[in-house]
């Protein structure tokens, strides 16, 4: 149900008011559904408050409702819109994946089940680790089973990797379906994407976020991930950033992975799409 259209149907204005200003925030399109006009019949998302359901969830079928109640966390309920909106509604998700681009401005991509969710532009490293524990809190809710979490970190301002290595194995020390991998940033803000006219516009450190996505990396794990951040740190000294994890896929042409970006954030491709397609095209040159 990936980009189904979006209504709000409910008589609490103040719940009207706070879904509304959030979702032009978010520049989504929506429409406003009168309570005496008749629920369209073919699939669509359904934002209204868990108190009127009563009123209309026995005759709809056809459509997701997503309902809130006052005692909801409103940031958690507006994550599951936007997934619902973007992904497609799932009653549970199976993976998070976290892009970073570290930096004075670090680009953060969140993707959802291999398709794009959301991303900001942070400017401390608390607020990446933030978003990050949101996200996470967010989807675990009420899922017995743990969502698997995948991080890809860019190596190119290698204190801030550290930390965030460090602080990514300290919150969530031990835990399963956790794997973390170190991406060569080579070129990574060279990128050229045409968002002239694009209602949904991101920065340039979120594209950064974006093509670290697209690329493999080195996988580390909490007994090696010192050695292996120590010896990048070495080679930075020697001006030789680039080993041991010099990516493959660094020379494609800027144009086209910009094409294949805005596809991505779109969610015409998935992550494994894109770079399926990226490879493919890789092999022709």
């Amino acid at each position: 149900m990936r980009k189904s259209p979006l209504y709000i149907l409910t008589e609490d204005l103040s719940f009207f008011y706070k879904i509304n200003k959030e979702l032009n925030k978010l520049k989504i399109p929506f429409k406003i559904l009168s309570v005496n006009k008749i629920i369209p019949k073919y699939s669509a998302i359904i934002l209204t408050k868990s108190n009127e359901l009563i009123n209309w969830q026995e005759n709809e079928k056809n459509s997701v409702i997503l309902a809130y109640s006052d005692n909801d966390d409103f940031n958690h309920y507006l994550i599951k819109v936007i997934a619902a909106y973007r992904v497609g509604y799932k009653e549970k998700y199976s993976e998070l994946l976290f892009s970073v681009d570290p930096g004075k401005k670090t680009g953060l991509m969140i993707f959802l089940d291999g398709l794009y969710l959301y991303s900001y532009c942070c400017f401390e490293i608390s607020e990446v680790l933030g978003k990050i524990k949101q996200y996470i809190n967010c989807f675990q809710e009420n899922n017995p089973t743990l969502i698997s979490l995948t991080f890809k970190l860019g190596n190119g301002v290698l204190p801030i990797t550290i930390n965030l290595v460090d602080k990514i194995y300290l919150i969530y020390d031990g835990r399963e379906n956790l794997k973390i991998f170190l991406i060569d940033e080579f070129k990574s803000s060279k990128i050229k994407a045409n968002q002239k006219n694009r209602t949904h516009q991101i920065s340039k450190d979120e594209l950064s976020a974006l093509v670290l996505a697209l690329r493999r990396g080195i996988e580390v794990n909490q007994e090696n991930y010192i050695n292996i951040l120590n010896q990048l740190r070495s080679n930075k000294k020697r001006k030789d950033n680039r080993a041991p994890i010099k990516n493959q896929n660094a020379n494609y042409d800027k144009s086209f992975l910009g094409e294949i970006a805005l596809k991505v954030i779109d969610g015409e491709l998935t992550l494994e799409g894109a770079f399926e397609e990226l490879k493919s095209i890789n092999s022709l040159k």
